[in-house]
């Protein structure tokens, strides 16, 4: 599919998904004629970075789940962890934060 048809059914723009290309997170292959070909498997891992965006995890800790992630061997308890531990650094930035007030 083309990068317009994978921004279709992820929702993520062609902006994001070229970022995220040039980020090592996806890959595409490229047709004669210049265009990104992206595989069914784009989808799901496309999906999991946004959804791991909207919780607040940036893209250098996705590169680092994401291989776990393709291979099958993320588990929720892995996930529960991270997002506790991204909780608790959130916490100690507004602490700092409040304390700069």
């Amino acid at each position: 599919m083309r990068i317009s048809e994978l921004s279709a059914k992820t929702q993520v723009s062609v902006h994001r998904l070229r970022r995220y290309e040039a980020d090592g997170l996806i890959e595409s292959q490229r047709l004669p004629n210049g265009y990104r070909e992206y595989n069914e498997k784009a989808v799901k891992h496309v999906i999991f970075i946004a959804m791991s965006r909207e919780m607040g995890f940036s893209l250098p800790f996705i590169a680092e789940y994401l291989p776990r992630f393709n291979a099958g061997k993320l588990s929720a308890q892995d996930m529960i962890e991270a997002i506790l531990a991204r909780v608790a650094e959130i916490d100690q930035l507004m602490n700092e934060q409040q304390a700069l007030r």
